[in-house]
């Protein structure tokens, strides 16, 4: 090699680019407060104001409330955020059959009695109508009888 292709050398090796280093990101810390609410917190937040207001947050309200802001979620995301929340009940309850249930054993309990009818006792009393040819001669009968008792 001579003199002049050394020295070439040498330049084309200076000239060469360094791999330069990565940028580094700044931590999700630093962010700001906004920047790092989740969609749920949104949500929380939103429910709050609704609930503060003396409304029922309904997850239609929040998804166009949050929509107007520009953040996009769905009604079912809303719905279990709520649920999870506590602004929804965990399963919905019967009213007919739990309140018909309760009332009728208030009423027995209430009462006090203690000589209920019971199934047996219907079942003899169906017996006895049966014997008599139907329900109207045994009335009429059970009368008449309780007219000699007194």
């Amino acid at each position: 090699m001579t003199a002049d292709q050394a020295d070439k050398k040498t330049a084309n090796a200076s000239t060469k680019k360094k791999p330069t280093t990565k940028a580094v990101k700044s931590p999700a810390s630093k962010k700001p407060a906004e920047a790092i609410t989740s969609k749920a917190d949104l949500i929380r937040k939103v429910a709050g104001i609704i609930k503060a207001k003396g409304e029922k947050p309904r997850p239609t309200d929040i998804v166009k409330i949050l929509a107007e802001e520009g953040v996009t979620v769905a009604a079912a995301q809303v719905s279990m955020t709520l649920k999870a929340a506590g602004y929804r009940p965990l399963r919905k309850r019967r009213k007919g059959k739990k309140a018909a249930e309760g009332t009728t054993v208030k009423r027995a309990v209430g009462a006090g009695r203690t000589n209920q009818i019971s199934i047996d006792d219907l079942l003899a009393a169906k017996s006895v109508a049966g014997a008599f040819g139907g329900t109207d001669k045994a009335i009429a009968a059970l009368q008449a009888l309780k007219q000699f008792e007194s």
